[in-house]
């Protein structure tokens, strides 16, 4: 039976055209309606079209729409997939620039400190009407959450609708790529982790390759020496990644994110200070770096419209949402890394909380793998993050501006500043995103 799946910011040069690749190559879904909804029609066009070619070439029959209104978009759909960001790019910028002026220097700003509170800020009023409208025109709807920030996006889908919610992000599969290279493993099927925490601030707590223990191997392969020196011999640019990384593992003895740029926006001392960047090799993208990959990005499509499409398009990618949804339609369960409200999956952060652990799917929905206890200092860490999350959703849904302030100086990235920096510093934000912050209407 043919289902409806609807991309929410279906027009996306970047997520658009390895989701629809993942889709039109999975058996069950292949011949379904995909509904690219996207309020730029031109955008979903370019999509539609490159869907289209690549179906052809793959020998599959879906039917490919695009749509520009959202009830017309949502109606009996069957699972959406959400990757939009409200306002875009010239909204973004707002969060990068603005907490410079208050020694902030975001790397990438969407998920904590100032750009992801303001970032949630614009973003939950569009969650909540999304999920309002799915509650009233598709009942059945399961809905995956590719939007950052994604704990605070994905709470407020959750406690907005019934429908099955996950958030996805692909973090943890470019740190098991960096432990397959680093270790050599020729398989990465060979490497068994435990993890959880939240998006983009993972921890990895247990590591085994073939039946030995990951880092005891990690501890023979640096031989005394740190991870940016032995990655720098082989890939000079790459010790941006890792430094920070390395860091955090010789003072817990655990491995988080391997992506610096990330991890450095939860621990206040290292986005704060010019100097310690530099020396952390800390790299910033900046919304002329987003605007230049946005065009590459259009312009590669383009290019396969008009000529050819590259093998890899014919190959799954390492996103998941093909595999979640083939889950609920064959009931075959599938494991995957998700985000879900804590239920007990990490016993000693806070309830309620979105968390991100492995995640077993069924058509029955969404549930969590407990892994216990997280081990210190990530657990402290992690629990005062979760908090500040959920009370900027809290303020979000509720439109108490004093409350999403108070969420905004709780925040470990502002403990450098006074109340009234942050107070300025929010109002500020706030202000530059006033036409997408209806729930603060009159008080701005």
């Amino acid at each position: 039976m043919s289902k409806r799946i609807v991309v929410v910011g279906g027009g996306s040069s970047s997520w658009g055209p390895k989701l629809m690749s993942d889709l039109l190559l999975t058996a069950s879904i292949a011949d379904s309606t995909y509904v690219l909804y996207d309020i730029n029609e031109t955008n979903a066009k370019r999509i539609a079209k490159f869907s289209l070619k690549l179906a052809h070439e793959l020998g599959v029959g879906p039917t490919i729409v695009t749509e520009t209104q959202a009830d017309a978009a949502l109606a009996d759909a069957d699972y959406l997939i959400v990757t939009i960001s409200t306002g875009g790019l010239n909204a973004m910028a707002h969060d990068l620039v603005i907490p410079e002026d208050y020694g902030i220097y975001h790397t990438v700003g969407d998920t904590v400190g100032p750009g992801g509170w303001a970032r949630a800020m614009r973003n939950v009023p569009v969650f909540v009407d999304l999920a309002e409208r799915v509650n009233a025109l598709a009942p059945d709807a399961v809905i995956l959450n590719y939007t950052n920030p994604m704990a605070q996006l994905t709470k407020t889908l959750s406690l907005s609708t019934d429908r099955p919610v996950v958030g996805l992000c692909h973090g943890i599969f470019e740190s098991l790529a960096f432990l397959q290279g680093f270790l050599e493993v020729a398989d990465e099927k060979d490497i068994s982790v435990v993890y959880g925490g939240v998006n983009h601030f993972f921890w990895i707590t247990e590591f085994i390759v073939k039946g030995q223990d990951g880092f005891e191997l990690m501890r023979k392969r640096m031989g005394g020496r740190r991870l940016p020196e032995i990655v720098g011999e082989q890939n000079p640019e790459a010790i941006h990644r890792c430094t920070l990384g390395d860091e955090l593992m010789r003072v817990t003895g655990l491995i988080t994110y391997m992506a610096d740029r990330h991890t450095c926006e939860f621990l206040p001392q290292f986005i704060t200070s010019k100097e310690m960047m530099a020396k952390y090799h800390l790299r910033r993208t900046s919304i002329e770096d987003r605007r230049q990959g946005m065009r590459r990005n259009e312009g590669r499509i383009d290019e396969m419209i008009a000529g050819e499409i590259p093998a890899s398009f014919h190959e799954r990618s390492r996103e998941t949402a093909a595999d979640i949804i083939n889950a609920f339609v064959t009931g075959k369960p599938f494991i995957d890394v998700g985000n879900l409200p804590n239920d007990g999956q990490i016993s000693n952060l806070s309830l309620g909380a979105v968390l991100e652990t492995p995640v077993l799917v069924t058509p029955t929905g969404f549930q969590a793998i407990t892994m216990g206890d997280l081990p210190e200092p990530a657990a402290t860490w992690l629990d005062r993050i979760v908090r500040v999350e959920d009370l900027t959703v809290e303020a979000a849904l509720s439109g108490d501006l004093e409350l999403a302030l108070t969420a905004l100086a709780l925040d470990p990235v502002c403990s450098h500043l006074d109340f009234s920096q942050v107070e300025e510093m929010g109002m500020r934000l706030l202000r530059a995103n006033k036409q997408y912050l209806p729930q603060f209407e009159g008080l701005l």
